[in-house]
């Protein structure tokens, strides 16, 4: 169940003055007060006497409608402790009321990075992204709330919420930068010499072709059309290029999508189309066509249920042989403890066919556990561990033996909330994998780290 700290809609009531000063309060300016006296309580820190007294002199002033004044008598005053954080939220109040949006939504953003549980403050947020027309962002912040929330108790209000920020709706674009860690054909083979036919090859160093530090970059350019609240149909196309200084690894792509997405509170389901092409430096390597059908169900408080499969035939300009049908099916238990950590459960089982080449053909299974934290400062940690198993479906040339990888890998990311540079957010992966195979040339250890720019929420 969310917090019961009282919200102050301003954004029905901006602008509105009360009649007869002090005996003007309305019931509105009584919410605000509770909604502030909850949030000083939150603190166990010792209050200063003259600081809570300028505050109460600041709220008194904010129900008589005298915003200038307030703002003025907040913006002098250095609140500390337990009055730091009502403060601020007073202040973003003003803010809102007096049409500075940007600086209510910096406020709101700073007091969630120290105090993330507050769900008043996040409403306050939502309803202020709304107004701005950023509507992916107040969407992703309403996620947040839901995703720790008992809907059934709360689902009115964040109903309300969601009818505010509307469905996303006309034309977007979006884009990403990445520095990726260097890679070869087959991530760093392990081994020295490998058997063929019985007899020892040496793998030469010079045969280790390494690709040297990329960079990727893409964009995103989609519609969106709304049939209702909470129904809609998209289209998106997308590119994206792999720069390495090292030619023969680079790689470009381009993608379309286009399908329908229904987005409740308790659930969503989306079902799409896809066509993708793909070149190595700049030559066409492969043509793709399938689809994909996702859905997510909150079946209990704070547990989420959510699954996927895609579908994808893939044939190769250069290798008719090599044309692959792919399945994958994935599906994924997730529980929120509280609005600082959740952990999650996924497993997934991938077959893919190559009718040319049936010793590349496999059956895998894989499972993952991922955990989400918050750390101190704001930064926001996603880690995950994978295992998985791949059983090939045919003798592998000159080797007599059904090839079999199994492997592990190990990643974080790191992200800071309220930081961004030019409207992108920085976020710092590393990961560590490891295979190990009974064809020798498939063992492998592979460490790196990349940084990546995305939009900030």
């Amino acid at each position: 169940m969310m917090q019961t700290y009282p919200e102050y809609s301003w954004a029905r009531e901006m602008g509105k003055r009360p009649r007869h000063g002090c005996q003007g309060r309305t019931g509105k300016a009584h919410l605000l007060v509770f909604c502030t006296t909850a949030l000083l309580l939150l603190s166990p820190c010792q209050r200063s006497a003259g600081a809570e007294s300028v505050f109460r002199s600041a709220e008194a002033l904010v129900t008589e409608g005298r915003y200038e004044e307030a703002r003025t008598l907040l913006e002098s005053t250095r609140f500390q402790g337990a009055e730091a954080i009502p403060a601020a939220y007073l202040l973003a109040v003003v803010h809102a009321r007096t049409g500075h949006l940007d600086e209510a939504e910096k406020l709101l953003r700073d007091i969630l990075t120290r105090a993330p549980d507050i769900d008043a403050v996040r409403i306050e947020l939502v309803k202020i992204l709304a107004t701005q027309g950023k509507r992916q962002g107040a969407r992703y912040q309403l996620s947040r709330l839901a995703d720790s929330t008992d809907l059934a108790h709360d689902r009115d209000q964040l109903d309300r919420l969601a009818r505010q920020i509307g469905t996303k709706e006309g034309f977007s674009l979006s884009g990403y930068v990445s520095l990726a860690p260097s890679t070869n054909v087959n991530d760093g083979s392990s081994e020295s010499i490998i058997m063929i036919g019985g007899l020892p090859f040496l793998i030469a160093n010079a045969a280790r072709q390494q690709s040297g530090v990329g960079l990727k970059l893409g964009a995103v350019a989609g519609y969106s059309h709304s049939l209702s609240e909470s129904l809609s149909v998209y289209a998106s196309l997308s590119g994206g290029i792999s720069d390495y200084s090292n030619d023969q690894f680079d790689k470009q792509q381009a993608e379309f999508r286009a399908g329908f997405r229904r987005d409740e509170l308790a659930y969503s389901l989306q079902a799409e189309a896809i066509i993708d092409r793909h070149w190595l430096n700049r030559k066409a390597n492969s043509l793709g066509i399938g689809g994909r059908v996702s859905g997510k169900w909150n079946f209990s408080q704070t547990w989420w249920l959510s699954g996927e499969i895609i579908h994808m035939h893939r044939s190769f300009d250069a290798a008719g042989a090599a044309t692959a049908l792919t399945t994958q099916a994935t599906t994924s238990l997730r529980h929120a403890f509280s609005r600082r950590f959740a952990m999650s459960v996924t497993g997934s089982f991938e077959t893919e066919t190559i009718s040319g080449r049936p010793w590349s053909s496999y059956d895998g299974l894989s499972a993952t556990l991922g955990a989400e934290m918050a750390l101190a400062y704001g930064i926001r940690m996603n880690a995950s561990l994978s295992v998985g198993k791949r059983k090939f479906k045919d003798l592998f040339p000159g080797l007599r033996i059904f090839r079999q990888d199994t492997s592990w890998e190990i990643r974080g990311s790191f992200r800071k909330e309220n930081f961004e540079i030019a409207g992108l957010s920085p976020i710092v992966g590393v990961f560590r994998k490891d295979q190990a195979s009974n064809v020798a040339f498939y063992n492998f250890s592979s460490t790196g780290m990349d940084l990546t720019f995305t939009k900030a929420f």
